[in-house]
C-alpha cells in the first residue's frame, strides 16, 4: 500500500539565487545552504530545512545552456521574482496524473528522484497545486534552520478538484484547501522574525482566509483521530494540524479559539500516548478558561482534558477529580453542551475505585 503523501518542500523563484537568499533572509530572517544544478532544466537552487520539509530557492543557472523544453515553475515566463511559486509532495510512487504533468527522471550525485513536471512548465492549479516528487535515493539531509514550516493554504476556483487530487494521493499534512476567484499559495512560518505568512502574489493574507485556514486545519486534525488505519505520517500530520489550527488562531481568534485550539492539542498527545504534552496543553486550556471571557463549555473542556491526561500518566486519583470537575460544570450547560462533554468524559479509561 502507498505511503501516505507528505510536504516535501516549498519553492520560491527568484531572478538569482542572491536574490532569492535575501528574501528570504529579510522574510524569515534564515540563512540558505548551497544546492546543486539541474542540468536537464538550466537550473540551480539554495535550500534550508524548516522543521521536516525544507525551503527551496530556484534560479535559472546564467552558465547551463537552455534546455530543450520549458523549465519547470515557470521559468521561463515572466513573473514577480522573488516569490512562493510552488509546494511539492512527497510520494512512494510518482503518480500518472496529467494535472501534474509528466513524471521526469533526475539524478545529481547521490541523489535519484522523479519529479512531475508539466510540458508547460506551469505550476498544477494555476500555481496552487502541488507537484510530486518520489525519492529514488534518500532524500537529501538538510539541516534546519531556525524557521519552522506551519501550514500551506491553497486557494483557486475549483477547490474540489484540488481536494479529490490531494485525497487520492492521502495527503498527510497541514494543508487548507479554499475557494477563492484568484488562485494563491500560501505559506505559514514560525521565525526569528516572528510569525510569517509568505503568500504567492506578495500580498498579506486577509482575516476571513486565516480564519478559513484555522477552522480547516481543527477540522482535519479530527479526520485523523477519527481513521482507525493511522500511518506514523498521519499521526505526525494530526498534531501539525492541530498546532497549526492553534497557530492560526491565535492571530485571527478570541480567547474562546486559542482554549479550543490548545484542548484539541490536548486530545491530539493523549490519543498518541504522551501524557505530559497533553497535560501541558490541557493547563494552558484551563488558563486561558480561567482568565479570559470565554463560552461556558470551554472550562469543562479543560477539566475534561485534564482528566484524560492524567489518566495517560496512570495518575487515575487526579484523573477523577479532574473528571467530577468536570461534571459538576456540565450539569449547568444546556443539553447539547452537556451531551458532548460527559461523552468526551465517557470515554476516559478510568477504572473504578
Amino acid at each position: 500500500m502507498p505511503s501516505p503523501a507528505v510536504i516535501d518542500h516549498v519553492v520560491i523563484r527568484a531572478d538569482s539565487l542572491d536574490a532569492g537568499a535575501a528574501y528570504l533572509g529579510a522574510e524569515l530572517g534564515i540563512d540558505l545552504a548551497p544546492g546543486g544544478a539541474h542540468a536537464a532544466m538550466g537550473t540551480h537552487n539554495l535550500l534550508a530545512g524548516v522543521g521536516g520539509p525544507y525551503l527551496e530557492v530556484i534560479a535559472v543557472d546564467p552558465h547551463a545552456p537552455r534546455p530543450d523544453r520549458a523549465r519547470w515553475f515557470a521559468l521561463d515566463e515572466e513573473s514577480p521574482s522573488p516569490a512562493l511559486v510552488a509546494w511539492v509532495m512527497r510520494v512512494s510512487e510518482a503518480p500518472d496524473d496529467a494535472r501534474l504533468g509528466t513524471p521526469l527522471s533526475l539524478a545529481r550525485g547521490d541523489l535519484a528522484w522523479q519529479i512531475t513536471v508539466r510540458d508547460d512548465g506551469r505550476v498544477p492549479f494555476d500555481g496552487a497545486g502541488p507537484l510530486a516528487i518520489a525519492w529514488e535515493s534518500a532524500p537529501p539531509r538538510i539541516a534546519d534552520s531556525e524557521a519552522r514550516l506551519v501550514s500551506l493554504t491553497a486557494i483557486h476556483p475549483d477547490p474540489a478538484g484540488l481536494t479529490e487530487l490531494l485525497d487520492a494521493l492521502d495527503l498527510a499534512a497541514p494543508v487548507s484547501v479554499q475557494a477563492g476567484d484568484a488562485p494563491r499559495l500560501l505559506a505559514a512560518f514560525d521565525s526569528p522574525r516572528g510569525p510569517v505568512v509568505i503568500a504567492s502574489d506578495g500580498e498579506p493574507i486577509d482575516v476571513l482566509a486565516e480564519r478559513q485556514a484555522a477552522m480547516d486545519l481543527f477540522h482535519r486534525t479530527w479526520r485523523y483521530l477519527d481513521r482507525e488505519d493511522r500511518a506514523p505520517e498521519h499521526d505526525a500530520a494530526m498534531i501539525a494540524c492541530a498546532e497549526a489550527s492553534l497557530w492560526h488562531w491565535r492571530r485571527v481568534g478570541a480567547p474562546t479559539q486559542w482554549a479550543i485550539g490548545e484542548w484539541q492539542c490536548s486530545r491530539v498527545q493523549a490519543v498518541l500516548g504522551d501524557g505530559q504534552r497533553a497535560l501541558a496543553h490541557a493547563r494552558a486550556c484551563l488558563e486561558i478558561a480561567e482568565s479570559d471571557r470565554v463560552d461556558d463549555f470551554v472550562p469543562a473542556s479543560a477539566h475534561e482534558a485534564l482528566a484524560r491526561a492524567h489518566a495517560v500518566l496512570g495518575d487515575m486519583d487526579a484523573a477523577r477529580e479532574e473528571r467530577n470537575l468536570a461534571y459538576r460544570i456540565a450539569i449547568e450547560l444546556d443539553d447539547e453542551d452537556r451531551d458532548v462533554i460527559e461523552h468526551d468524559l465517557g470515554t476516559i479509561p478510568i477504572p473504578l475505585g
